[in-house]
């Protein structure tokens, strides 16, 4: 399980997800911390979800997206879904009919775009350009609700207003289920220019931050309130 966010703004794009992996053989469980991110000629991704959705993300990044013009949405779209499709196919071929699952790939392409591919084996690949904001993963995990609630018209922010609000999100999602969720990783792309993934300094600063911000959440909920009846203000 995973946990990741895309925010677009009006000078770029962040992207952020948590670090979190968890691999299965029989019975046994194993967790590690990696990242999630795959980079290529002119996109880079993040998925989550199963087999399907890893394998879509490095058909993104296998393609070589530099040939396409970064105008013209309907090429993408139908690469993107290709992509999708020809991953359910592969896996299908493999291992025979797949239940259903939440299969989701957040795509920055041409630096200045960001996807969603969202992949069902029943109604096939959809894919569709995010304006705004997009949260992928862990679709039960209440965190969403920071994405949902202040992340309104953040296309009309600048995008260093944004790396505080998606890395909140993952990190708050990480205390709500960190049997799935844990870890930082963000990457900033400025309009046109190469991704920008943040140090590990960075992101232990966003962490520290992350804890006095919820400290003072915490705080501020527990406030007294005086439930009783206001007096009268003297004559």
């Amino acid at each position: 399980m995973t946990l990741q966010v895309g925010l677009v703004g009006r000078d770029g794009i962040v992207l952020a997800s948590d670090r979190l992996l968890q691999s299965y053989e029989g019975s046994s469980r194993s967790v590690s911390r990696t990242s999630k991110f795959l980079g290529g000629a002119g996109a880079i991704c993040c998925w989550s979800g199963d087999s399907i959705a890893e394998q879509s993300a490095y058909g993104i990044r296998n393609h070589d997206w530099t040939i396409a013009v970064s105008n013209e949405i309907e090429p993408s779209r139908s690469t993107l879904m290709e992509i999708g499709n020809a991953a359910c196919r592969k896996v299908e071929a493999q291992f025979g009919t797949v239940p259903g699952a939440a299969r989701k790939v957040l795509t920055v392409l041409h630096r200045d775009q960001l996807w969603l591919l969202d992949i069902s084996v029943q109604n096939g690949a959809v894919a569709r350009p995010i304006l705004d904001r997009e949260v992928a993963g862990d679709t039960a995990n209440t965190c969403r609700y920071f994405m949902n609630r202040y992340a309104n018209w953040c296309n009309l922010r600048p995008i260093a207003e944004l790396v505080p609000l998606a890395a909140y999100t993952i990190l708050a999602a990480g205390e709500e289920n960190p049997y799935g969720v844990g870890g930082l990783e963000v990457v900033v792309v400025p309009k046109g220019e190469v991704p920008l993934f943040l140090s590990g300094e960075r992101e232990r600063e966003l962490e520290s931050w992350f804890r006095e911000t919820a400290k003072l959440i915490q705080r501020k909920l527990s406030d007294p309130f005086n439930y009783g009846p206001v007096a009268p203000p003297q004559s």
